[in-house]
C-alpha cells in the first residue's frame, strides 16, 4: 500500500512540475531578447511594464511605500474634475446624482500590496518585481488543478489542462514578465476555491468545516486580488446550489457549513457582488457590441482590442493553437461533465466564463484554455481505464502491478502530451513580451513631471492615463478604469475637432462640471447633442482651479481613427468618421521641388503624389524647425499632406480633409495652434507634446 502512495505521489509530483517548469521557462525565456535589446525594453535600470494597468497597481504601491495610500479616501490623481466637484457635494446629493467619485480601495489591492513589500524588501523599482512575481503566480493554477483530477480520477485530465493552460497563448500574453496584473492568479483561485468547494462535499466530520475555512479565505483573498465580488457570488450560490443537486436536500449541518463559507468570504462581499454582478452583465452581456449606451454616447468598448469578440479561428488560436485539439478538447470535456457532474460540478462557473469569448471580448479564451486541455487529457483518461478493464488480470494480488502499470503508461503519456501543447502552441513559444510603452515616451512623462507643476490635470487620451499618474504624478481626467464615461467622448471631439475654440470650451467646460452634472442634465431629459453643443459654446467656462495641460503622444497617431470615429460621433445615425492619419516614413528632397517618402514621390510645384498611381494633393502643410507653410493645389483633391521635421529627419503624413484639420493633426503633428487658446510648453515630436491652456488670471 505505501508502495502504491509513494506511486501515486511521484506521478503527482511530476505532474505539477513539468508544466510549471514549462510556464515558467516560455515566460522567462522572453529575457533573453530584453537583454539583447536593453534600449528598447528599459528605461535607463527599469524594465518597461507590458500592460496599462501595471500603472495602475504599481502608483497605488508607491503610494503605499510613499505614505500617501488612504484607504477609503478620494484618489487626487484620477477622473478630475468629479473627485473634487463629489467631495464638495453632501450625502443626499450624492446620493440624487448617483454620482461617482474615484477613491483608493480599501484594502489596497492585494498585488499593489505584494508589489510595495517586495519593491521595498528588495530595495529595487516595482518594474522589477513585477518581471519575477507575474510569471511565478501565473503557473501556481497548476498545483489544485493537478491535485483536483487527481482525486477524481482523472489524472492525465489534470496535467493535460495544466500544460495547455500555461502555454495558452492569451494566458501567457496576460501573464508575461513585467505584466503586474490580476490575470496572474485569475485561473489560480477558482480553481483553488472549487477544490476546497470539492472536498467539503466529499469529507467527513471535522475536516468539512476546515475545508469551508479554506474556501472561505480562498473567497475573501480572490475578491482582495480580482477586486469582483460578483465571481464570488457566483461561486457560493454554485455551492449552495451543488449541495442540494448532489444531495437532494440541504440539511443543518450543511446550513452551518454554508454560513462558515460566507462568514469567512464576507458578507460585505457577497452583498457587494449583486450590484457587481447586474453592472457587469449590463456591460458585457447587455451591452456588448452596442455601438452606443442608453446615455446615448458612444460606447468606447468597440475600440478596446481585449473587449472585442473573437473570431473562432483566433479562439482556437490563443487556447490550444489546433483545430483538431480543441475540438476534441471541447468535446469530451462536455462528455466529462456529464460522467463526473457531482466532482466536477463547482468548475462550471470557471467553465462558463470561458465560454464567454464566444460572445464578449477575445480575453476570456485564458479561462477556455485549461478546460479544453482538461477534455483532450480526459481522452487518454477514458482510454486507460478500457484498456486496463481489458489487458489486466484482476486477482487482487495483482493490484500492485496494475498501479505500476498504470503510472508507466501515464507518465509516457504526459511527455507526449507536453510534446503535443509545444508543437501545437507554436505562436505561444515564438511569442516575446512588448512593453506598452517605448522608453522615450517613459521619459517624456517623468519630464512632465518637472514641467507642470504638481496640482496639474492632464487632458489627453486614457490608454496612458494610468501611465501619467504612475510616471509624472499628475491627476488625469480619464483612465483606462475610467474611460466608459461620456467624458471619453468629449475628451475625442477635441481631438476631432478643426475649431481650436471648441476644443478649449469643452476642456474649460468639462474641467468645470465633470460628468457628474452631465449624468445629472441626461437623467433630467436633456439631450447628448444639447449638452454637446453647450459645452461647444462654451456655456460652463468658468475659471479653472487647476491649471490644465493637453497632451499628445507618439501612439495617439496610430489610435486616432477610433479616436475621431467618437469625436465626429453623429447621434442621429450612430456613428463617426474612422478616418486616419497614415505615417509615410522618413522623407527626404532630392532636389529643390521632390519629396520622396518611401514609394511615394511628391513634386512640390504641382502638387502630383505617384505612388501606385497618380493624384494631385489638395493642401501641403510643411513645419521645419517652427517655420509653418501651406501650398495649395486641387480644391477638389482628396488627400492633404504633412512634412514636418523632426530630430534631423523629414517626416511625412498622408490624410483626407477632416484629419487635417483636426486639432489632433494641426496642434500633434504640425505644432500650427491659436496661441489665443493654447501655449507650446513642451515639443519632443513625436515622442510628446504639451500644450498649456491659456486662461484668465
Amino acid at each position: 500500500m505505501e508502495k502504491i502512495r509513494s506511486w501515486r505521489l511521484v506521478r503527482l509530483l511530476v505532474f505539477i512540475i513539468i508544466p510549471v517548469i514549462a510556464g515558467l521557462y516560455l515566460r522567462f525565456d522572453d529575457l533573453a531578447v530584453w537583454h539583447a535589446r536593453r534600449s528598447s525594453f528599459y528605461y535607463k535600470d527599469r524594465p518597461l511594464f507590458t500592460s496599462y494597468d501595471a500603472f495602475y497597481f504599481a502608483r497605488w504601491s508607491e503610494d503605499y511605500l510613499e505614505g500617501k495610500y488612504k484607504a477609503g479616501k478620494m484618489d487626487p490623481l484620477r477622473f478630475v474634475p468629479d473627485n473634487y466637484i463629489v467631495s464638495k457635494l453632501s450625502d443626499s446629493e450624492v446620493e440624487k446624482l448617483k454620482a461617482y467619485k474615484a477613491v483608493y480601495p480599501d484594502p489596497i489591492p492585494l498585488e499593489s500590496f505584494m508589489g510595495a513589500v517586495f519593491s521595498k524588501f528588495f530595495n529595487t523599482h516595482i518594474e522589477n518585481v513585477a518581471v519575477y512575481l507575474t510569471p511565478i503566480l501565473a503557473v501556481l493554477f497548476v498545483i489544485p488543478l493537478v491535485i483536483y483530477m487527481d482525486e477524481i480520477g482523472a489524472p492525465v485530465a489534470g496535467f493535460s489542462g495544466a500544460v495547455f493552460g500555461v502555454l495558452s497563448l492569451m494566458y501567457l500574453a496576460r501573464t508575461t514578465i513585467a505584466r503586474f496584473d490580476t490575470d496572474s492568479l485569475n485561473l489560480f483561485f477558482p480553481f483553488l476555491i472549487a477544490y476546497f468547494f470539492h472536498k467539503i462535499l466529499h469529507t467527513e466530520g471535522r475536516k468539512r468545516y476546515i475545508f469551508a475555512i479554506l474556501a472561505g479565505i480562498s473567497c475573501y483573498l480572490f475578491n482582495w486580488w480580482y477586486a469582483h465580488p460578483d465571481l464570488v457570488l457566483i461561486m457560493f450560490v454554485v455551492f449552495i446550489l451543488g449541495i442540494f443537486i448532489t444531495n437532494g436536500r440541504v440539511t443543518k449541518e450543511d446550513l452551518k457549513l454554508i454560513g462558515v463559507l460566507a462568514l469567512f468570504s464576507s458578507p460585505f462581499v457577497l452583498w457587494h457582488g449583486i450590484h457587481s454582478f447586474i453592472s457587469r452583465a449590463s456591460m458585457y452581456i447587455i451591452n456588448f457590441g452596442k455601438t452606443a449606451v442608453k446615455t446615448g454616447f458612444p460606447n468606447v468598448l468597440q475600440s478596446i482590442s481585449e473587449a472585442q469578440r473573437a473570431s473562432l479561428k483566433m479562439i482556437i488560436l490563443t487556447t490550444v493553437g489546433s483545430s483538431i485539439i480543441f475540438w476534441l478538447g471541447m468535446a469530451f470535456i462536455f462528455y466529462m461533465f456529464y460522467r463526473k457532474w457531482r466532482e466536477t460540478i463547482f468548475l462550471i462557473p470557471s467553465f462558463l466564463l470561458g465560454l464567454m469569448v464566444f460572445k464578449s471580448g477575445n480575453r476570456f479564451s485564458m479561462y477556455l484554455a485549461p478546460f479544453v486541455g482538461i477534455g483532450f487529457g480526459y481522452i487518454f483518461d477514458e482510454l486507460f481505464n478500457y484498456v486496463l478493464k481489458l489487458s489486466l488480470p484482476k486477482p487482487k494480488n495483482d493490484e500492485k502491478g496494475k498501479v505500476i502499470f498504470r503510472n508507466i503508461l501515464t507518465l509516457s503519456i504526459a511527455v507526449l502530451i507536453t510534446i503535443i501543447a509545444f508543437v501545437s502552441q507554436t505562436e505561444a513559444v515564438k511569442f516575446v513580451a512588448v512593453p506598452k510603452i517605448t522608453p522615450t515616451l517613459e521619459g517624456a512623462f517623468l519630464k512632465l513631471k518637472e514641467i507642470t507643476p504638481v496640482d496639474s490635470w492632464i487632458w489627453t487620451w486614457w490608454d496612458y492615463g494610468t501611465a501619467i499618474q504612475y510616471l509624472s504624478r499628475r491627476a488625469v481626467y480619464h483612465d483606462g478604469q475610467s474611460q466608459l464615461s461620456p467624458k471619453t467622448y468629449f475628451v475625442a471631439t477635441t481631438f476631432s475637432t478643426s475649431s481650436p475654440e471648441i476644443a478649449y470650451n469643452t476642456i474649460k467646460g468639462i474641467s468645470n462640471v465633470g460628468v457628474t452634472y452631465i449624468n445629472k442634465w441626461l437623467k433630467e431629459g436633456q439631450t447628448p447633442e444639447s449638452i454637446r453643443d453647450k459645452f461647444f459654446k462654451g456655456v460652463f467656462n468658468g475659471r479653472l482651479s487647476h491649471p490644465v495641460y493637453w497632451i499628445f503622444t507618439e501612439d495617439e497617431i496610430g489610435k486616432f481613427a477610433w479616436i475621431n470615429y467618437f469625436g465626429t460621433w453623429n447621434f442621429d445615425l450612430k456613428k463617426g468618421i474612422k478616418d486616419s492619419i497614415n505615417p509615410v516614413g522618413v522623407c527626404f528632397i532630392p532636389s529643390k521641388n521632390k519629396v520622396i517618402c518611401g514609394g511615394i514621390t511628391i513634386d512640390l510645384k504641382t502638387g502630383v503624389i505617384k505612388a501606385r498611381g497618380t493624384a494631385v494633393l489638395n493642401k501641403i502643410a510643411i513645419n521645419i524647425d517652427g517655420h509653418y507653410r501651406e501650398f495649395s493645389y486641387d480644391p477638389a483633391g482628396r488627400y492633404y499632406f504633412d512634412l514636418v521635421k523632426s530630430k534631423g529627419k523629414l517626416l511625412g503624413f498622408i490624410m483626407d480633409q477632416q484629419p487635417f484639420y483636426s486639432m489632433f493633426n494641426q496642434m500633434f503633428i504640425l505644432r500650427h495652434y491659436d496661441n489665443k487658446y493654447f501655449k507650446l510648453v513642451y515639443d519632443d515630436f513625436p515622442v510628446m507634446v504639451a500644450y498649456k491652456l491659456v486662461c484668465e488670471e
